[in-house]
């Protein structure tokens, strides 16, 4: 496993030096509209560093560990050009086969919505941790996870997130094809009673582990009213509109494989119920942060480190598009440096066709997913820094 010596600094000691995070992965202005007096639960002050969990993560997390890991590795929230209620990236099954090989333990990595279930179920980690520039990321994943935890069954778990009533007579079961899961689920009808009421409750689950102040409270309703109101024909949307038509979540659960299999975290009652084990027991840790950062990602390469884990898979999206600015892609290539890594630990890597088509890229998508090995990355870096996102989306993919 790779490590580097200063990682081996406690958790506190490094979040202390680290401060906050300068560079924010998006487009546009970065800070417009964040408060330079909002902590990172917003009007709830953070714990001081130096009362960082230190219990191993191999055990079941408590509700203050996970609390705290939230708080201590979270930065500032930043602006994006777009929402973050579903992902936009039909190909996202396209390297499950490969996935699926990989060996469970060790800890995973992603970025933004819903996608990010999948490649957990597909890796089986000790640990995961989302990382998003966007603070209603944060609070979106905090929605999951109390919907995780109530759920009975995948239709109730989809009933839950878009506020219809759950009828339990007739559900279709653990064996049942995720279209089944899916038409049980809209069984009943939506209405402004239930969905009151089952957020309410949810929100009551959230705020037992994370207080939340009226910004979030309201960030947290927004997010979840967003699939109350489109249901399941929830899409993916830019801030400006590009005219284009993204897929709906219907869509993006009922995806399939390049072998004709589902692989989605609800398309098998043994993918739901791994993803439900580790949200129930707090290890999934979603933080606001920046790829480039001063401190979500050192955080988390430490925080690593003194567990002795490594990163068995990072999905970065396409997030390192908008890292190539001078003084941006080195932080960036700096925090991977930082992460304890084996010579398997791999990039998924998302590519959306701008008018330049992906070698890879399937018919019928505009997204294309491939993996990279991260030490392919490392040693490529070192010897002539990438100049484009084009040249790393079109690595060579890691055999075997």
């Amino acid at each position: 496993m790779k490590t580097t010596a200063w990682l081996t600094l406690p958790l506190a000691a490094l979040l202390a030096a680290c401060g906050t995070a300068s560079t924010p992965a998006g487009a546009g202005d970065p800070t417009a509209g964040v408060s330079a007096a909002r902590t990172p639960l917003g009007s709830v002050a953070p714990p001081p560093v130096a009362s960082a969990p230190t219990a191993p993560i191999s055990a079941p997390s408590t509700a203050p560990a996970f609390a705290e890991l939230v708080r201590s590795l979270s930065e500032p929230d930043s602006a994006f050009i777009s929402d973050n209620i579903v992902s936009n990236e039909t190909s996202y099954l396209q390297v499950a086969p490969a996935l699926a090989k990989v060996a469970p333990g060790g800890a995973y990595l992603g970025v933004g919505p819903e996608q990010n279930f999948t490649y957990i179920a597909l890796t089986r980690p000790r640990v995961a941790f989302i990382i998003d520039i966007r603070r209603q990321n944060m609070i979106e994943h905090l929605l999951y996870k109390a919907i995780f935890a109530e759920a009975t069954t995948r239709a109730h778990f989809l009933a839950l997130l878009v506020g219809r009533p759950f009828d339990d007579v007739g559900d279709p079961g653990p064996g049942a094809s995720i279209e089944a899961v899916l038409a049980h689920a809209e069984k009943s009808p939506p209405d402004e009673l239930t969905f009151t009421a089952t957020h309410s409750r949810l929100r009551a689950a959230i705020e037992h582990e994370l207080p939340l102040d009226a910004s979030d409270k309201k960030t947290l309703e927004l997010t979840h009213r967003a699939f109350f109101k489109a249901q399941l024909d929830v899409r993916f949307e830019l801030k400006q509109s590009s005219g284009r038509r993204y897929p709906t979540l219907r869509e993006l659960l009922a995806e399939k494989d390049p072998e004709g299999a589902p692989r989605g975290f609800l398309a098998g009652e043994e993918a739901f119920r791994f993803v439900q084990g580790m949200e129930r027991e707090g290890r999934i840790i979603p933080v606001v942060g920046d790829f480039a950062g001063d401190r979500a990602m050192p955080g988390i390469a430490a925080y690593l480190a003194r567990e002795k884990l490594s990163v068995a898979a990072f999905y970065v999206s396409n997030v390192e598009q908008y890292l190539f600015e001078p003084r941006v892609w080195p932080r960036w290539a700096r925090n991977v440096a930082a992460l304890p890594t084996t010579d398997r630990s791999v990039f998924i890597r998302a590519y959306l066709d701008q008018g330049r088509p992906h070698p890879a890229q399937r018919k019928g998508h505009r997204t294309a997913t491939v993996l990279q090995r991260v030490g392919d990355f490392e040693e490529r870096q070192a010897r002539k820094p990438y100049g484009s996102f084009w040249e790393i989306a079109n690595e060579k993919a890691p055999e075997g």
